[in-house]
């Protein structure tokens, strides 16, 4: 549901004014990229069980 969520979404949910939109782009880079991290993270740790 959050790799889903559009920088839109975020600039109405935080009432952002017009000249702030920037910081919406910013926050949906940094959601995907942290979805991005914790999917690597795990799939490394899979990984690792399966060759334990």
């Amino acid at each position: 549901e959050a790799a889903q969520i559009k920088n839109t979404q975020i600039a109405e949910e935080l009432e952002l004014p017009p000249v702030k939109i920037h910081c919406s782009v910013l926050a949906e880079d940094a959601i995907k990229a942290a979805i991005n991290d914790f999917k690597s993270k795990q799939g490394g740790a899979a990984e690792e069980k399966q060759s334990a």
